[in-house]
């Protein structure tokens, strides 16, 4: 990243997919931000770089303190561990240590304390609801609607006329097995 394309975004704004921290100083705070960013789809944190978009440089010591830091969290602080880039721009006001997040692919992504978190805007949040875990579950492919059991139902509860349709749409006429499902489900009236 350039210089002017560091100076064109940071003058853009905090959204959802970056963020700007002056410093960091302990890795749990740096792993709530990788974990929401993994966990919506990835983005951007600038360190040196005031919330309201003015750049306040880190110099040589604090690059490498926050490297430190920052490898910490990502492995240490966050489950599963994310694997940031680390880019630094030199700008007039001094160093911007530029972490791009990649979306992550084994949602969720907890902190050490194992909370969720998310963007929402500009901000982060944890995720409380059981339903909203449920969605990123969903999401990450690590629970599938069809395999979730539907409290007080059986076999008894199955439309036999439009499962067998279903089933010979999806598979096609599946000889032997389509006979057995139109034999073994009973017609729901």
């Amino acid at each position: 990243m350039r210089s002017n394309e560091l100076l064109e975004t940071v003058a853009c704004g905090e959204d959802s997919r970056h963020q700007f921290k002056r410093n960091a100083n302990n890795a749990d705070g740096l792993a709530a931000e990788l974990a929401a960013f993994a966990n919506s789809g990835g983005g951007q944190l600038f360190l040196g770089v005031k919330d309201n978009g003015s750049i306040t440089g880190l110099d040589a010591a604090d690059v490498r303190r926050l490297n430190q830091i920052l490898s910490n969290a990502a492995s240490q602080h966050v489950r599963p561990p994310v694997h940031p880039l680390t880019e630094n721009v030199q700008t007039d006001q001094g160093i911007v240590m530029a972490v791009e997040v990649p979306d992550g692919l084994a949602k969720p992504y907890l902190d050490h304390q194992g909370r969720i978190w998310v963007k929402q805007g500009a901000d982060k949040r944890h995720v409380t609801s059981r339903e909203e875990m449920q969605r990123i579950l969903q999401r990450s492919a690590l629970v599938h609607s069809d395999v979730v059991p539907v409290t007080g139902t059986s076999t008894e509860d199955i439309a036999e006329k439009a499962f067998v349709s279903y089933f010979d749409q999806r598979y096609g006429e599946c000889g032997e097995f389509s006979s057995f499902t139109r034999l073994t489900v009973k017609r729901v009236t």
